[in-house]
């Protein structure tokens, strides 16, 4: 069993299914962009995005569209499991939450090849308790 696998199961077995969380994505020197979205019961229910200027933008960004499922815990696994399996696993690095297991750091980054590094962060993660 995987690391992944591992958190995974922890977070089926431990997660809250209602949930605030912010996760930022970053693609190297391209673009950076914050995504809050509110989780009830397993269903997105709110979402906000900002951006923040990246080195290449300049002094100013816009907000890019998204799809607030992107970012639920489950989308999370799902995503780090397909770039597993897309990308040099030794140019990947992954970190789980202690308590919850979902996946707080992903990135990858090919030290061979300039500017195609990308990942994301959970910067803010809230349990919601009815």
């Amino acid at each position: 069993m995987t690391a992944l696998d591992k958190a995974e199961r922890q977070w089926e077995e431990q997660g809250p299914t209602s949930y605030r969380i912010e996760v930022l994505v970053g693609h190297s020197i391209w673009h950076a962009q914050y995504h809050t979205i509110t989780v009830q019961d397993g269903a997105v229910v709110d979402e906000t995005a900002r951006c923040v200027p990246a080195p290449f933008e300049g002094r100013t960004c816009e907000v890019e569209p998204f799809n607030a499922e992107d970012f639920t815990v489950s989308s999370l696994f799902a995503q780090a499991r397909n770039e597993l399996n897309l990308r040099e696993p030794e140019f990947v690095h992954i970190t789980f939450d202690p308590t919850y297991g979902y996946p707080e750091i992903y990135n990858y980054d090919h030290p061979d090849i300039f500017d195609e590094d990308w990942g994301w962060a959970v910067t803010s993660f809230e349990a919601i308790t009815p």
